[in-house]
């Protein structure tokens, strides 16, 4: 057996379980949460160097008794050959080079029938999600891919598709912002049922209280900054306040046991699912970013300015930063002209996320503090405001170091002055 189960033998992980027809129709595929029972709590939990950062955290909650679909692994070890060829193409022929090298990548045929089994007694009808070492660290938030549909026909294909997406532009990039080699690309693959939410977003725990944010049906559009989302009270109103009073208690039972501060979650057919937890905060080492000198996110912790037009905005990453407005682009705006800057973006989207490790600051027009960039900013003490439209000041096209911006994360609150 080279798959790794998240629930040991005999803990439970399937308890509730129907059967294929309800995954393959779309219907809720579990009539209960598979809990694990606490016999399973003396096993040990696979490591995060054996099946990724997401996967070692729901195989730890399943041990804990915490709502987790049922999932296999295919070990961060399945991959090395295909993740060290694609590096070996990126070294020999440039970056886009990568990504074709790991598809060109065969699966051995008894791997392939051990996936097509998994597949199967999953409902026949998965998600294959990335699960990288990597992802610990906040500044990794939404670097890999997931593929959604698979069945057992493409599941060898929707594996390879998982390991080539560490070799897109995004991920290669947030390497060097981190100071780290090609060889620091590891990636498990997490097989689980595909369901369809009844509604889906983060929950945070702080001192005392914890914040939901959350959209209907799937939080993908949420968490790829696609989506604005709601929070709280406003998010009873379109969820239902059972919902929302569940993913409370699923968030402080997940920072009771695992310490985690942040949950993924879906509601679907009356439970509310954990689809991932971390620890939210400034990262390890990120406090310079690569090549600029200077701490990422450590620009002037200035008052807002008084002679500055306000704009107004949400709060989605606390502090103050102060510096050039420049408005950037996914892949169309380099590093180098972010260094010192306050970036405007249209949508807080996963690929922007490079631009952040030389920022002062981040002014999205849409999108949600929930989102994968936010956490980004977070890790790397990034203050960020969403739901701001400075070209009502400044025009649609500002010209990159003509405005000087002042944002404060922690109260939305943006003001702008001529250079």
């Amino acid at each position: 057996m080279r798959l790794v189960p998240l629930a040991p033998p005999g803990a439970g992980g399937a308890e509730g379980w129907p059967g294929n027809s309800a995954v393959a129709t779309g219907k809720t595929p579990f009539a209960t949460a598979p809990i694990a029972r606490p016999a399973a709590r003396a096993v040990d939990a696979p490591s995060a160097a054996e099946v990724g950062f997401k996967a070692a955290r729901l195989a730890r909650a399943l041990r804990a008794g915490l709502p987790v679909l049922p999932g296999w692994v295919v070990p961060v070890g399945e991959g090395k050959g295909a993740l060290g060829a694609g590096a070996g193409a990126v070294r020999a022929n440039g970056l886009a080079a990568g990504r074709v090298a790991v598809l060109a990548q065969t699966l051995d045929p008894p791997l392939v029938e051990e996936l097509r089994g998994a597949v199967e007694g999953l409902g026949g009808r998965v998600i294959v999600r990335s699960s990288s070492p990597l992802e610990g660290d906040g500044r990794w938030a939404g670097a890999f891919s997931s593929v959604t549909g698979v069945g057992t026909d493409d599941v060898a294909t929707a594996v390879r598709s998982c390991w080539a997406s560490a070799f897109a532009v995004d991920p290669l990039r947030r390497l060097e912002g981190c100071g780290l080699g090609l060889e620091a690309l590891e990636l498990a693959v997490l097989l689980q049922p595909e369901i369809a939410p009844d509604a889906g977003g983060v929950a945070r725990t702080g001192t005392g209280e914890v914040t939901v944010e959350g959209v209907p049906g799937h939080p993908g559009a949420l968490l790829s900054g696609w989506a604005v989302g709601a929070r709280d009270g406003a998010l009873a109103g379109l969820v239902g306040a059972s919902a929302v009073a569940g993913v409370v208690d699923l968030a402080r039972r997940v920072y009771a046991e695992l310490g985690d501060d942040v949950i993924e979650w879906a509601a679907c057919g009356g439970r509310v699912w954990l689809l991932q937890s971390l620890r939210s905060g400034r990262a390890a080492g990120s406090g310079r970013a690569a090549g600029s000198g200077r701490a990422a996110g450590s620009g002037p912790a200035a008052p807002m300015r008084a002679d500055g037009l306000r704009v107004a905005g949400r709060p989605a990453v606390p502090g103050t930063a102060a510096g050039p407005l420049v408005a950037c682009r996914v892949h169309e705006t380099g590093a180098g002209v972010c260094r010192e800057a306050i970036l405007l973006v249209d949508r807080p989207v996963p690929g922007l996320a490079p631009l952040l490790f030389g920022a002062r600051g981040v002014i999205s027009r849409a999108g949600a503090a929930s989102s994968h960039l936010a956490e980004v900013a977070r890790s790397l003490g990034v203050p960020m405001v969403v739901g701001c439209h400075p070209e009502a000041v400044t025009g649609p096209a500002p010209v990159p170091g003509a405005w000087i911006a002042t944002i404060n994360g922690a109260t939305g609150e943006v003001a702008l002055a001529r250079a």
